[in-house]
């Protein structure tokens, strides 16, 4: 299994080029929109590492109201199916629910039918949808599930 750990700067030019490869070039991030996002101050990042190369990320930040914010869950190709993906969402539900969320939220392509099974297999589920959110007018969805609090 990877090591887990907390995002540091200087990780951000692997997962930058990790998010370019995760993504098309029109939903994928730039350089500034990935580190503004880094940069917040509720943000968590966790990293998924296996020696020097990442295998993925997850990003997420607290917003108002005890709700976290997944910014972008990012699995390297040669590491998808593996668990990694399921690894990195229950290290972002646990610091979510530690900084005191008790729900989780996320947007999603109505086109992307891998990531609609992920996210439903880890409890979210579809709350509305999203006109037009995606370049060239493609829907998404708003996706939300309620986060357990620890015993």
């Amino acid at each position: 299994m990877p090591e887990l750990r907390d995002y540091r700067p200087a990780d951000f030019e692997q997962l930058w080029d990790l998010d370019q490869r995760c993504f098309s070039s029109d939903i994928a991030y730039s350089r500034e929109e990935l580190s503004y996002y880094l940069q917040n101050r509720t943000a968590i990042c966790v990293v998924a590492w296996e020696g020097a190369c990442p295998l993925g990320f997850i990003l997420g930040h607290v917003v108002r109201g005890g709700v976290g914010h997944v910014v972008t869950l990012d699995v390297d190709t040669a590491a998808r199916r593996s668990g990694v993906g399921s690894t990195l969402m229950h290290s972002l539900d646990e610091r979510f629910r530690k900084a005191g969320c008790t729900s989780s939220m996320l947007e999603v392509a109505v086109n992307n039918k891998a990531a609609l099974a992920f996210y439903k297999k880890h409890n979210y589920s579809v709350l509305k949808v999203l006109r037009r959110y995606y370049p060239n007018g493609l829907d998404g969805f708003l996706m939300g599930k309620q986060l357990r609090q620890p015993k």
